[in-house]
């Protein structure tokens, strides 16, 4: 296991030991305040997980460690499936195994803030109603770890699409459901182990996360309401923004003056290298920091898929120039990244004079708090 990624909660060292990373959050699942215009219905409390058949249904059952998925259970008082029903016919997964963050959860509204008051998607409802509400809860809540259990909610055996859902009755299950906004909102679950005692029953860590691009900082309406703003702007002002533009291409010679090659591939051929921005481009000039946006110290030389890792948080930097990996990814991903997020001596850029941006880096574009990674 030494070689698992490690993250801290609470002051407690886990290993990582498998993750489910991408399952968008469906309009169907939400809670129905939160749907899409486009959508009917008041939608389910059961999230899908994936398929328990073949080669994926044994993954899934690998990771839950429970593999007789859509065996029946119910509750005929109550005519539905209940944790009472799951626990009775051996359907329970998990028993307070299961547990959310609140820090988590501020995090996403704190991401989610300028979708709920701007919505770029169109809703049924006027979100932006419930947010605050929503936020207090959140904050109210005694707990950094709230757990609860899960069971399984999947359709019959009988059924063909053999679709893999899990369900709870605890109260902050309904919470997290009024949390979410479809579509661009995703779970991610981690399953961990405690460092000092490896052969524990796993806990499972779910999280929920938002697009990058609708994360409050660089949200469309924000980017929108910029270039509104420039519609307005006088002559002189439009010929200093064509100026800014040539600035745009001495910024990008520089950097790569600067930083010639990429450090993940190695590659020096400038047309496949990127001057990828450490703080954003747009957060520097809705901030009136121009200096900062054209400044080459705030770029790095970065080849295409490795600028969508560090532009979008899923790596970042200390200031002493080590790469520090988040755990949004899967073990699998990391592999064919040629990634190592757990190696002793990690790849290093060269940071002089760059700290400043890879404070903001760490800070507001790095997708995982860097004081829970080990």
């Amino acid at each position: 296991m030494e070689n698992l990624q490690k993250i801290k909660i609470e002051s407690q060292e886990y290993y990582i030991i498998d993750s489910i990373q991408d399952f968008r959050a469906e309009d169907s699942f939400i809670h129905r305040k939160n749907k899409l215009a486009q959508f009917k219905g008041n939608g389910e409390s059961k999230k899908h997980v994936g398929t328990y058949n073949g080669e994926k249904g044994e993954r899934m059952s690998n990771f839950f460690n429970y593999s007789t998925w859509g065996k029946e259970h119910y509750d005929s008082e109550k005519k539905r499936k209940t944790f009472e029903s799951a626990k009775e016919s051996g359907a329970l997964i998990s028993e307070n195994r299961c547990f959310f963050s609140k820090t988590n959860f501020q995090k996403y509204l704190g991401d989610a803030k300028t979708e709920y008051f701007a919505q770029e998607q169109h809703y049924h409802n006027n979100i932006n109603e419930y947010y605050n509400q929503r936020l207090e809860e959140v904050n109210n809540l005694k707990n950094n770890q709230i757990f609860f259990s899960v069971y399984d909610a999947s359709d019959n055996l009988s059924q063909r699409q053999n679709r893999g859902y899990i369900r709870s009755d605890d109260s902050i299950w309904k919470l997290w459901r009024e949390l979410i906004l479809p579509s661009i909102s995703y779970l991610s679950i981690l399953k961990l182990v405690p460092v000092n005692n490896k052969s524990a029953v796993p806990l499972f860590y779910f999280r929920i996360l938002l697009d990058y691009q609708f994360r409050s900082f660089i949200h469309p309406k924000s980017i929108d309401k910029e270039e509104n703003l420039e519609k307005e702007k006088t002559e002189k002002d439009i010929i200093k923004k064509r100026t800014h533009r040539i600035g745009s291409e001495k910024y990008r010679r520089e950097v790569i003056n600067y930083m010639p090659q990429c450090p993940f591939t190695k590659i020096t051929d400038e047309r496949l290298l990127i001057a990828s921005h450490i703080k954003p481009y747009s957060i520097c000039i809705k901030n009136h920091e121009n200096e900062q946006a054209l400044d080459y110290l705030n770029g790095l030389a970065l080849s295409p898929t490795y600028d969508k890792l560090f532009d979008q948080g899923y790596i970042t930097f200390t200031n002493s120039g080590e790469l520090v990996c988040g755990t949004q990814l899967s073990s699998y991903t990391w592999e064919k990244l040629n990634i190592n997020p757990n190696a002793k001596n990690k790849m290093r850029i060269f940071p002089e004079d760059r700290e400043i941006y890879l404070d903001y880096h760490r800070n507001y574009v790095f997708q995982d708090d860097i004081n829970d990674l080990i």
